[in-house]
């Protein structure tokens, strides 16, 4: 009995250090293993941004100077944890959408076209912050041109581009379209067309400028608009200006079917006429200044159309043949395109064309020709209308 109870004592006492010897190396095990432990989330001072690069690049071997909207970018560096606000542009990057540890951060640029442009890059956090440069990737803004130049006062004005939308026009302060101080106001936006609508005083002969933030800083853009000091012609007097051929095809407006007229008389074609027959339209002479016919290239032919709904110009496929614009003596087929057809649908449309494509035969100062004509290459069934017939020197020209 004494043996099995010295047994016991001693089986006892074996346990019990051995208990004590695993606690203690379970003990001395974890002491070790947070012994200079680093999870890669502290920061120890004010954020050092070292690299900007692409998610893709994940070997970080081409630095990035430029980002656009929405992308993903990576930040190396120090002290990159914890942080509290990024803007880019002055524009807010939401912190639900940064990844950051001390020595990455990956986030989203803004999305939306920022009210000034600056290129700086500010990146905060719980210890300090700092500033670099980043360079916002944007398409330039592109203008071109006025739908209808001749659009009445009053009425709704239409400028054609790119990345109108993008630009902020209808939100941003900065993207405006002005007549002098009077800024217009804005009806509609879409990425290629802005629609404003038109004082009803606005003068002849005016300017309307386009204004907005671009990558460069403040942008303008003059769109000549009802330039009636630069027609050749007063279709309401034709015999005053030398019109000696194609009278009959000169409207006020006033008969049925015509389209509005915009800036006094303009002729209307309407009818079916056999291939190549050759239709005389209102010819006569024009006076041209000496500086415009020693530098063509800075000047640009104008006209507006109008097709009636049913009957669009049509695609022209021999070189010979469609609207005839004789300058000079020279031979100049105006198409819409080679390859499709045009059709304004009752709306006044500007043409423009460089004046020293038009003058195949060259230009001389004084008095020379003009004739317009029609010679179809197929049987052509139009209704079509021109207006407003003139030379005007380029912008900034």
């Amino acid at each position: 009995m004494n043996n099995m109870k010295t047994l016991n004592r001693i089986t006892h006492r074996i346990l019990i250090g051995t208990v004590l010897l695993a606690t203690l190396f379970s003990c001395q095990d974890v002491v070790t293993y947070n012994d200079g432990y680093d999870d890669g989330m502290n920061s120890f001072g004010a954020p050092d941004v070292q690299g900007i690069y692409s998610p893709d690049d994940t070997d970080l071997q081409v630095p990035l100077a430029k980002g656009g909207f929405g992308e993903m970018i990576v930040l190396v560096g120090e002290n990159l944890s914890n942080v509290t606000k990024i803007t880019f542009n002055n524009m807010e990057v939401g912190l639900s959408e940064v990844y950051a540890t001390s020595k990455k951060a990956c986030f989203p640029l803004p999305g939306d076209m920022p009210e000034e442009i600056t290129n700086k890059l500010y990146y905060e956090t719980e210890r300090g912050n700092t500033t670099c440069e980043f360079k916002l990737d944007v398409p330039a803004m592109e203008i071109n041109g006025l739908y209808n130049e001749f659009a009445l006062p009053g009425t709704s004005l239409q400028i054609k581009g790119k990345y109108f939308e993008l630009y902020g026009f209808g939100k941003n302060s900065s993207s405006v379209i002005k007549f002098g101080d009077t800024e217009l106001e804005i009806e509609s936006v879409t990425d290629q067309v802005i629609t404003a609508k038109l004082p009803g005083d606005i003068p002849d002969n005016s300017m309307i400028v386009v204004e907005w933030n671009g990558t460069e800083g403040h942008c303008s853009y003059q769109l000549p608009y009802r330039q009636t000091d630069n027609l050749v012609w007063d279709l309401a007097n034709p015999s005053d200006y030398g019109i000696w051929g194609g009278k009959d095809f000169i409207t006020d407006g006033s008969n049925t079917g015509d389209p509005v007229a915009l800036a006094g008389s303009f002729f209307r074609v309407k009818g079916t006429y056999k291939a190549w027959s050759y239709t005389g339209l209102p010819s006569g002479s024009i006076i041209l200044d000496e500086e415009v016919a020693a530098n063509p290239s800075d000047y640009l032919f104008k006209f507006e159309v109008n097709s009636a709904s049913d009957y669009p110009f049509y695609d022209i496929t021999s070189k010979t043949g469609g609207y005839l614009i004789k300058l000079n003596g020279g031979n100049y087929q105006w198409k819409y395109s080679l390859d499709e057809n045009m059709n304004t649908f009752g709306e006044w449309y500007t043409v423009t064309l460089e004046l020293e494509n038009v003058a195949t035969a060259g230009l001389v100062s004084g008095k020379i020709a003009l004739t317009l004509a029609m010679q179809p290459n197929v049987e052509w069934n139009v209704d079509h209308s021109f207006a407003n017939i003139r030379i005007e020197k380029k912008i900034g020209q």
